[in-house]
């Protein structure tokens, strides 16, 4: 009797090892690929004259984007997070326009493209935080006045800011509840104790929770990557969300469907 025991605590030794290498090899994997779209994206050939390479630090350490069509005067200012490989120049070219009587800014993550440090999740909670009181004390915006927009991956760091800053409100398109959701996305083992592996958790439903602003959800019957189940479930954290949902968008093309650019547009005049 004493060696099939010995077999069988060897073996649940050897597995326990194996679950725990697996564990922390997946996180490492995954967290390496969602960092690694800002990383490696490329910065956009587009040319736009009204827009402005902000610097932001003693160091000029964090870098960032902002358009305006008028510098001279405050107005309402959206601070954008993207989606994956959404880098802030590419974002601001791309969405400024859309937004073209507000001022619209975008910030590098630390470790991707020009903004030094390392990309982990304290430094992007940093780097959103820093971002928003350098616009705050920019004599051209009106920090009364600032409203949030989060697209995809971009909506955990939205939340964050909001839940941390005073903002005029919040506007998350096809956002998760934590990072749980995008990893279940593309290998769906982590609602399973793999989950407990997982560092740099993007928690968007611990942030909502301390969000008192009134914040827009949008999300689609189409969109196969951020299921409409979950922005419907994430809005039930939030003191002051209703949810808009469309049809037959799917969930990279959002921004290219004016009925969500006017619904956008209308909330936060």
């Amino acid at each position: 009797m004493v060696k099939p025991v010995k077999i069988t605590v060897i073996t649940v030794i050897v597995l326990l090892v194996l679950f725990v290498v697996c564990g922390i090899a997946f996180n490492l994997i995954f967290r390496y690929i969602s960092y690694s779209f800002y990383k490696n994206a490329k910065q956009s050939a587009a040319v736009d004259k009204n827009v402005k390479k902000l610097e932001i630090g003693k160091e000029k350490d964090l870098i960032g984007y902002v358009r305006s069509t008028d510098y001279s005067k405050a107005k309402k200012t959206i601070i954008y997070f993207g989606g994956s490989g959404e880098i802030a120049y590419n974002a601001v070219v791309k969405y400024g326009p859309i937004f073209n009587d507000y001022t619209f800014v975008s910030v590098d993550y630390p470790g991707s493209q020009n903004s030094k440090g390392s990309m982990n999740l304290k430094t992007m909670q940093e780097a959103s935080l820093r971002l928003y009181d350098y616009l705050a004390d920019l004599g051209y915006v009106d920090k009364n006045n600032i409203s949030v927009i989060g697209y995809s991956y971009g909506t955990g760091m939205a939340s964050y800011l909001a839940s941390k800053r005073d903002c005029a409100d919040l506007v998350l398109v096809g956002p998760y509840r934590d990072i749980h959701d995008l990893y279940n996305k593309i290998i769906p083992i982590f609602n399973s104790p793999f989950g407990w592996f997982i560092t740099d958790n993007i928690d968007t439903k611990e942030y909502a929770k301390s969000v008192d602003e009134k914040t827009l959800i949008i999300t689609s019957d189409a969109d196969t990557t951020i299921k409409s189940s979950i922005p419907h479930a994430l809005a039930h954290y939030f003191r002051n969300a209703t949810v808009t949902e469309f049809k037959g968008i799917e969930h990279a093309d959002y921004w290219s469907h004016d009925e969500v650019v006017a619904k956008v547009q209308d909330f936060i005049r």
